[in-house]
């Protein structure tokens, strides 16, 4: 069936580059802000040469088993470039997306080195080419599998396959039946065991070594939207016209929607209140009043990524006395908190000590140190 193909060629050559650079400023031949890649995973190929795959859901993987009828695909559509990308001292750079319709873009930037390189050979001087080549394959499945991940129901599914060669040529090479080989073992073992490579914070996936991720099972940082963490703070607050310092220990569990843009995080902790004063015999004593506190928090995540901190748009905490020592407190005392004002680890809370019903009202400013 006659494809319709639509070449866009850009040729560009600058002497401060390589071919790794990321155009930034053309968001054509790039996946687009809001599709979030749930997984990424690194192969290392023969003689330097690795290969990236980078995926919207794990099951995505099974329309790219057979990659080499997709590289095939590609080597035909930049054909036309063979004499432009002839020069062996120039770091190329192609970049081929595929739209939902079949229709294609391709770029193509070339990068003079930086400096000159040599290699002497039998007395002989020749010129030497260090910068690798790369290669970036963008596409859009057009019946995906169903997804195995909380992905978003309405967002296409991209798969953004890179390559990072010694040279262009030596990708038709790789078409012997190698990366489909990978592909397989990605598939079929993903939920096997990943150790941690020694030195690095990278994993290796225990069926294939040179199969590597960043985090077990090729997971992203923006995968997990669903998770329960710990988390330790240190706090100050006045109650009446006492200083009172105290620690937070607890667990908060967070739930993001499908595109990772909002996310919701409900949480329990402990907190002892430590209060000093005299007793009867002028000694100076401590006094620990431990409440059990409830947060809940809501907000706009920061670059998609429900893992970092945000500025809630909405927080409440309502904390019980549950263990009272002294006569500081009232029995069945209650403190509620409302609205907070974040910076990046200290966050201003204002508060209102009462006990029951509302009685016996005291308000506090809270400022608690995050680590």
């Amino acid at each position: 069936m006659k494809k319709q193909i639509c070449l866009m060629l850009f040729i560009s050559i600058t002497g401060s580059l390589c071919a790794q650079l990321n155009n930034k400023s053309d968001k054509a031949f790039e996946v687009p802000d809001n599709i979030i890649l749930h997984r990424k995973f690194t192969v290392n190929l023969n003689s330097g040469n690795k290969m990236q795959i980078e995926l919207t859901d794990i099951a995505d993987l099974d329309p790219l088993l057979n990659i080499d009828s997709l590289l095939q695909v590609f080597l035909h559509d930049i054909a036309p470039l063979k004499d432009s990308i002839s020069d062996p001292l120039t770091a190329k750079r192609i970049d081929y997306v595929t739209d939902a319709q079949g229709r294609k873009k391709i770029r193509l930037q070339q990068f003079q080195p930086k400096g000159a390189s040599f290699l002497v050979d039998k007395s002989e001087l020749a010129s030497l080419r260090i910068e690798q080549d790369t290669i970036n394959i963008i596409g859009i499945l057009v019946n995906p599998p169903k997804a195995k991940e909380k992905i978003s129901l309405t967002d296409p599914r991209y798969y953004h396959l890179t390559f990072y060669l010694n040279n262009i040529s030596e990708l038709t090479a790789l078409m012997n039946g190698k990366l489909e080989e990978k592909f397989k073992t990605i598939h079929d073992s993903v939920n096997d065991k990943w150790p941690l490579i020694l030195g690095t914070s990278s994993h290796y996936l225990k069926t294939d070594r040179d199969i590597s991720a960043d985090k077990p099972k090729g997971l992203t940082a923006t995968s997990t939207g669903d998770f329960v963490t710990g988390f330790v703070t240190v706090n100050v607050q006045n109650y009446k016209h006492y200083f009172v310092p105290s620690f937070s220990v607890g667990m908060k569990l967070t739930l993001a929607n499908r595109v990772r843009s909002f996310k919701w995080e409900p949480g329990i902790l402990w907190e002892p209140h430590y209060l000093f004063a005299k007793d009867s015999l002028n000694n100076l004593r401590t006094y620990r009043n431990d409440f059990l506190t409830l947060i809940y928090g809501q907000g706009p995540t920061r670059d998609r990524d429900p893992r970092k901190d945000i500025a809630y748009d909405a927080v409440v905490s309502i904390g019980y006395l549950i263990n009272r020592n002294g006569n500081y407190f009232n029995k069945n005392t209650f403190r509620f908190g409302a609205g907070r004002i974040q910076m990046p680890k200290t966050s201003i809370e204002p508060s209102l000590y009462f006990n029951n019903f509302f009685k016996g009202v005291t308000p506090c400013i809270r400022i608690t140190q995050s680590f």
